[in-house]
């Protein structure tokens, strides 16, 4: 362990044997940020690559200049199929050592395969393409299959597995859903976004399967009666009975009509006397009937209600799934960016001297689209790409500006030169040729945002003096 003020080696003192400055904190910090990183190997030998990522992240908030535990965080991500997030982590691992660095190699191995390269950006389309057909009502089915040609493309792409098998999920199949489920668990054996799918998986498994075991209970015990009514089965000890089917006892109306064929043919009077036992006995016989229609509605609205709850159960349950699918792409935040990014990375690699194609995949990335949930490795990239183009790209763009503003073409000049400024904010000649542009063009309020702006980074220079000066010519036009 060197020295952080003089780089000298440092001994077991708390101070630092050659120039003196105390170093007690400053090797606990290193310590800390060690022991970070060999937790993350362990889990990462182990492939929980998720706890991996937490522990080495931990290790480079301690100190970010831990090129070990840099360069096996983008590892992790390459052996999960981030290859954006791998690419950035070594990028930045370079640019902090850039000799004796095993990152450089790994680079210049994912560089010189073209083929791979091509796949991971086609498997990135694709993704962004799928997830976009997982928002529309219809497009559960296209997603699926996209996922399916992404997975071709990069095996190893866990989120892929992850949305393929919620998707499954989503539409009711939860069998193949745990399968991909499954295949992510390989990659990333302790996700808790894969093993909370997995559950809800196994979940929708067992209810399926404890359904068909009823069904079957029933048809053997004889709980439902046949197509036959009036046919009873049920299993006695070993024995399967078949009830025959119950003759009804009709010696009571037999007997009813003789009496009333008696009394029409003599006796009348007998008549009147059975006659309101006859009426009271179909009274009670319909009574019956009804009270056995209410018993069957009484049972098919408890049917409805209990249905009805479990389907509100399963749309609440269907909600929950597609807000976790909404929010599911904001993990790295803009996916719209990334090929981009990633684009301009692999041009940036390939030559440097690229850099106004690499300038022109980075204005395509969307700043203001970033939230806090935003991959610090992904800002990272991006900076670290923009800040290494940005003076070559700013005196590209202020030429081509200045000599459209020579040309009084001054909308060209003031793309160029907005540009120009968007590279390199510090460039005196760029910004101040842009507030003149403006200012010739008649774009009074751009023009006055940025002499201000001058005044703010270039204070008592010649350029602030001047913008002072046009300042108070708008302060008196104004008046």
């Amino acid at each position: 362990m060197r020295c952080y003020n003089c780089g000298a080696e440092l001994s077991e003192h708390s101070f630092c044997t050659n120039c003196g400055v105390d170093v007690a904190l400053y090797k606990r910090i290193m310590r800390i940020s060690n022991t970070f990183y060999n937790e993350g190997l362990e889990k990462a030998k182990v492939r929980d690559l998720s706890g991996a990522i937490v522990s080495l992240r931990q290790s480079l908030k301690f100190n970010k200049s831990n090129i070990k535990a840099r360069n096996l965080l983008g590892l992790v991500y390459y052996e999960m199929g981030e290859v954006v997030a791998a690419l950035s982590e070594w990028v930045i691992s370079t640019n902090l050592r850039n000799k004796k660095n095993v990152a450089a190699d790994y680079i210049e191995r994912l560089q010189s395969n073209g083929t791979k390269m091509e796949n991971l950006n086609s498997s990135i389309k694709k993704y962004n393409q799928a997830y976009q057909y997982c928002l529309q009502p219809d497009g559960k089915d296209l997603a699926i299959v996209q996922l399916k040609r992404v997975i071709n493309l990069n095996p190893k792409l866990v989120r892929a597995y992850q949305l393929l098998g919620l998707v499954y999920i989503a539409t009711g199949r939860p069998e193949p859903a745990k399968n991909y489920l499954l295949k992510a668990k390989e990659i990333d054996v302790n996700s808790t976004l894969t093993l909370k799918y997995l559950q809800e998986a196994d979940r929708m498994i067992e209810a399926l399967n404890a359904g068909k075991k009823t069904s079957l209970k029933d048809k053997l015990t004889g709980n439902t009666q046949d197509n036959n009514p009036g046919v009873t089965k049920y299993v006695d000890d070993n024995e399967y009975v078949i009830q025959p089917i119950q003759m009804k006892d009709k010696r009571g109306s037999g007997t009813v009509l003789n009496i009333i064929l008696g009394m029409a043919l003599g006796f009348a009077i007998t008549f009147f006397l059975v006659r309101p036992a006859i009426i009271q006995a179909a009274n009670d016989d319909a009574q019956e009937k009804i009270n056995n229609i209410n018993l069957q509605l009484d049972a098919k609205n408890l049917t409805i209600t209990e249905l009805e709850k479990a389907n509100s159960e399963y749309e609440d349950r269907i909600k929950s799934m597609t807000d976790s699918l909404n929010a599911y792409a904001g993990t790295e935040g803009t996916l719209a960016s990334m090929e981009s990014l990633l684009k301009a990375a692999s041009v940036y690699l390939a030559n440097p001297e690229n850099y106004l194609e690499v300038a022109d995949y980075i204005r395509s990335v969307d700043e203001t689209a970033w939230t806090e949930d935003t991959s610090e490795n992904y800002k990272n990239l991006y900076y670290a790409l923009k800040n290494a183009i940005g003076v070559s790209v700013c005196d590209a763009y202020y030429a081509e500006g200045n000599t459209a503003y020579n040309n009084k073409q001054y909308d060209d000049a003031i793309a160029y030169l907005e540009a120009a400024v968007f590279f390199d904010e510090t460039d005196a000649d760029a910004i101040y040729l842009l507030a003149t542009c403006y200012r010739v063009a008649e774009k009074d309020t751009e023009a006055q945002d940025t002499y201000n702006k001058i005044i703010e980074l270039f204070p008592n220079t010649w350029y602030s003096g001047r913008a002072e000066t046009y300042l108070a010519e708008y302060s008196g036009t104004d008046d």
